[in-house]
């Protein structure tokens, strides 16, 4: 425990909308209430200096506030987050998010053990009208930014290939070493981004780890609760089949980049596909007289279909 107590934690948050300025708001109260006092709360403007003078009339003074004017996109800003973070470890908590009290406190408490050097935490949908649509297959939550679909690649000690952005953090020392997040990769709302790849960044900042601390250790918390608030645009079948297509293309991406340093990039993805045919789609199939589960089993068999369509069209165009 005494980790807990010398270790200075600085938590980033980065938002892009004033379409969010409530939700922002929230994320940060439920981040100033933890059980676990953060050393510094960090708050980063994605390219929006309407939405930053907004936050200035409504934070305390104590939260560092900063305009990210570089590179455009999510990455760009959790970049400026990390160089402005004085904490030995870093926390990230997503703008549309609200963490249990708890949530630090258990988050960090795993860097006890020397070699943890990054950990995901559990992220919980908060749908719209709080109802979970029917036909969605919680194994592809990482489609809403959740953690459900972890427990399919997790190894029985707790480690995974890589954490969910909306719940993670790590030692500051990492980026130091290695540097940030790789602005090629990850949401950019602010600009173009061709063929608009989904995300990925997490997938790379976590192999890039592990290809120079060989012996580090990533872990996955799912005692660190999050809420991850759910847009009603994100919750219908054209989003979900959308987002899939662009998973494909991302991997594609994250294969490329990622090959210099790493054997099978996509073992993680691979084995995501082995548990779905082995033991997801036959739970479903016991309970094919339901209409939930026979959606869902449709759902994922085009979600599957997407995503090799995306990643096909993404090799061709990443293969120079």
């Amino acid at each position: 425990m005494e980790m807990n107590e010398t270790k200075k934690v600085s938590v980033i948050v980065c938002c892009y909308s004033l379409e969010r300025f409530r939700d922002t708001i929230e994320a940060i109260d439920s981040i100033s209430s933890q059980t676990k006092k953060p050393h510094e709360i960090i708050v980063v403007v994605d390219h929006n200096l309407e939405l930053l003078n907004a936050l200035k009339t409504q934070l305390s003074p104590n939260i560092k506030l900063f305009l990210s004017e570089g590179d455009p996109g999510l990455s760009g800003a959790r970049n400026v987050g990390i160089n402005a973070a004085s904490g030995e470890i870093i926390a990230f908590l997503d703008d549309d998010a609200v963490a249990e009290r708890d949530w630090l406190e258990k988050l960090v408490s795993v860097f006890e053990e020397p070699k943890v050097l990054a950990v995901g935490g559990e992220a919980l949908p908060r749908w719209p009208n709080g109802v979970l649509p029917f036909w969605f297959p919680m194994d592809f939550d990482f489609i809403i930014g959740c953690t459900n679909h972890k427990r399919l690649i997790m190894e029985p000690s707790g480690t995974i290939r890589n954490v969910t952005g909306s719940n993670m953090a790590f030692r500051k020392e990492v980026f130091e070493r290695i540097g940030g997040w790789d602005t090629k990769l990850g949401r950019n709302e602010t600009g173009n981004v061709k063929f608009n790849p989904s995300g990925g960044e997490e997938a790379e900042l976590c192999l890039r780890i592990k290809a120079n601390f060989p012996d580090g250790i990533i872990l996955f918390r799912p005692e660190a609760v999050i809420h991850h608030k759910i847009a009603l645009q994100r919750a219908t079948l054209k989003y979900v089949f959308s987002y899939s297509f662009r998973e494909g293309i991302t991997r594609a991406m994250i294969k490329k980049i990622v090959s210099r340093y790493k054997n099978k990039p996509l073992s993680a993805e691979r084995l995501f596909l082995r548990q779905l045919l082995y033991k997801s789609i036959p739970a479903k199939l016991v309970r094919f007289y339901t209409i939930r589960s026979l959606f869902q089993i449709g759902v994922i068999m085009i979600n599957l279909s997407l995503i090799t369509i995306g990643y096909l069209l993404g090799r061709q165009q990443y293969k120079s």
